[in-house]
């Protein structure tokens, strides 16, 4: 068995977090949403019709990986030891050439001009919510899609130099959301330390381990302790066995097969379209999972959606068709989720 099928054998297959600007928006979104699940209620039942008498078939699902060469370049946020490379590792497994790079629009950047055929980047915690600066770096990429996502486990932990007192420590550094992923542990453990924001877990690991300084540690994954030689001095400080993170995996060149059961897509509107885009996606058995918005930069109250659906089906050629000519949606890719 090769190394790409092994990895495949092993692979399986939040919430609108929308900034209404009155009561009455609030109110009809509500009211559309509730519209959407009747829909995907009666949706499901004429689909469970269709298929008792042989009219409908699915689709089978591809494997996440299944329009993945077996070797491959892999831009990812650096340095050695983020959760972006265990992501990446996770999904691509270890025949790949991975390249780490200091933001990720650096590494999306190497995908667009065709150095990296991938870039893995985080997209939303459980905790800290949406990584709003890794979404807007992402729609700013114009020829990147979406082809893969992952999920993963987050244990952040606190780690220091060998010998480290935690009564000393003045300074924590860790990446904006390992920082708030562990607030509550922070407030109650080290509320006097300054918390100071690195560009990523492993660096600020990296920036403890190179100081030498006693008293300054970091929060970052497990594996950055051993990698930079670190102590561990308090496993899981963001206190949660919820805690996960959601990673697009991202390309220039979109997956092609049917029948990959979630697909990400952008509308440009304002606040009060929204139900009406979000009716009319929700049709077909296409049920939504999540919507992020940002600011369009024309006008107030414009935004620039980013609109997750799921379809238990699979997503044919037609429906995203309809998706497109009847929602105005922009499609950004279709995929598969592989869970840590």
């Amino acid at each position: 068995m090769t190394d790409r099928e092994t990895r495949a054998a092993s692979k399986t297959s939040h919430l609108i977090p929308v900034r209404a600007a009155a009561c009455a928006l609030a109110l009809a979104l509500c009211l559309c949403l509730a519209g959407c699940a009747q829909q995907q209620g009666s949706a499901a039942s004429a689909s469970e019709s269709a298929s008792a008498s042989g009219a409908a078939a699915s689709i089978e699902a591809p494997a996440p990986d299944a329009e993945i060469a077996d070797i491959t370049t892999v831009a990812y946020l650096g340095p050695k030891g983020t959760y972006t490379e265990e992501a990446a590792l996770l999904f691509f497994g270890n025949n790949d050439e991975l390249m780490p790079k200091d933001t990720v629009a650096d590494a999306l950047a190497l995908v667009a001009d065709g150095t990296a055929a991938y870039a893995v980047i985080p997209q939303e915690n459980t905790l800290g919510g949406p990584v709003i600066d890794y979404i807007d770096a992402f729609l700013a990429s114009n020829d990147v899609n979406v082809v893969g996502e992952v999920v993963l486990p987050i244990r952040q932990t606190l780690m220091g130099l060998p010998g480290t007192d935690l009564a000393q420590v003045t300074r924590v550094l860790s990446h904006k959301q390992g920082l708030a992923q562990s607030a509550t542990w922070l407030d109650e453990n080290l509320p006097n330390a300054d918390r100071v924001e690195a560009k990523s877990t492993a660096a600020a690991a990296q920036e403890v381990a190179e100081s030498g300084n006693a008293s300054t540690v970091a929060i970052a994954a497990p594996g950055a302790a051993d990698l930079y030689g670190l102590a561990v001095l308090q496993e899981n400080v963001s206190q949660s066995d919820a805690n996960k993170t959601r990673f697009y995996v991202v390309s220039k060149r979109a997956n092609e097969r049917p029948g990959y059961n979630c697909a990400v897509f952008a509308a440009s509107s304002t606040a009060e379209e929204l139900p009406d885009i979000l009716e009319t996606a929700c049709q077909n058995g296409t049920r939504l999972t999540c919507v992020h918005d940002r600011p369009e930069g024309s006008a107030l109250g414009s935004y620039r959606y980013v609109i997750e659906l799921e379809r238990e089906s699979g997503f044919t050629d037609e429906e995203i068709s309809r998706l497109k000519d009847a929602g105005k949606l922009e499609y950004l890719g279709s995929f598969a989720r592989v869970e840590g």
